[in-house]
């Protein structure tokens, strides 16, 4: 059985084995840069994350029960939007992207998680402060600049995609959540 094991082939010389490396690496970048997103892609996820900041601010500041179905609407809107064009996004390419999801949807890159932060932040002081005109112009921004963090993270991961294309742990998605669900409930509490 052990000799049925054995290769009769020679090794793979050392220079060989780059060729075949770069080769491989040359292929993921052709690929990567051949991939395309559904049409609206950005600006979709842009005005589903506006529409959830908004929601969202709203709902914390108006703690009844339609304050809470508004928020909760407002996650609905997002989650259909990101559901569909990640499906597109399948259809169109026959493909995943390591990172697309998380990075771009779910905003775990760096700048839209910032810009997330701020926008929601601004838009809840406003709604709670009574200076509700304020809400959805935060609301826009934050949608905006958050479409603009995903483009960005889109062409850096076409030029580079073995350095963009892992997506987050689970672990770290699931610690974002609750850093964000604390969020709401310190927002709640301090009302």
């Amino acid at each position: 059985m052990l000799s049925n094991m054995e290769s009769s082939e020679r090794p793979i010389a050392p220079s060989e084995a780059q060729a075949a490396i770069a080769d491989a690496e040359s292929g993921r970048t052709r690929l990567a840069s051949s991939l395309r997103l559904p049409s609206y892609f950005h600006s979709s996820i842009g005005a589903a994350i506006a529409v959830q900041i908004g929601t969202g601010a709203a709902g914390v500041a108006n703690q009844e029960i339609w304050g809470m179905v508004v928020l909760a609407g407002g996650l609905l809107v997002f989650v259909l939007v990101a559901a569909v064009q990640l499906a597109r996004f399948r259809r169109l390419n026959g493909a995943w992207v390591g990172g697309l999801a998380s990075q771009v949807l779910l905003g775990t890159a760096g700048l839209a998680s910032i810009t997330y932060a701020a926008a929601f932040g601004l838009a809840t002081w406003a709604a709670l402060a009574g200076a509700g005109w304020l809400t959805p112009i935060a609301a826009v921004a934050g949608g905006g600049a958050y479409a603009w963090a995903g483009r960005r993270w889109w062409h850096s991961y076409q030029g580079a995609p073995a350095e963009h294309s892992r997506g987050e742990h689970a672990v770290v998605l699931v610690a974002a959540g609750v850093l964000a669900l604390a969020f709401l409930v310190a927002l709640v509490a301090l009302r």
